[in-house]
């Protein structure tokens, strides 16, 4: 069933797609100064395109997904 679903992933039959369910922090001196209970307490990696990966951030193969999801998981 696996094997299945990664064949028509690769045909082109589903679109892959995530968000994050965590932030990648930006650098180790951020993850050592990160408070373990204190949530989003450190800032995202940013790439050289922009893209801050934030938890709930997400992509697919035509970019970076704009929707309810990740509007309200912006705001944090």
């Amino acid at each position: 069933m696996q094997q299945q679903a990664v064949w028509e992933l690769l045909a082109g039959v589903f679109e892959p797609s995530g968000l994050l369910p965590i932030t990648l922090p930006e650098s180790m001196e951020a993850v050592e100064a990160h408070c373990e209970d204190l949530p989003f307490d450190y800032a995202a990696y940013t790439d050289a395109v922009g893209h801050a990966y934030a938890f709930g951030f997400g992509m697919n193969w035509s970019g970076v997904i704009e929707d309810a999801r990740t509007r309200r998981y912006r705001s944090r």
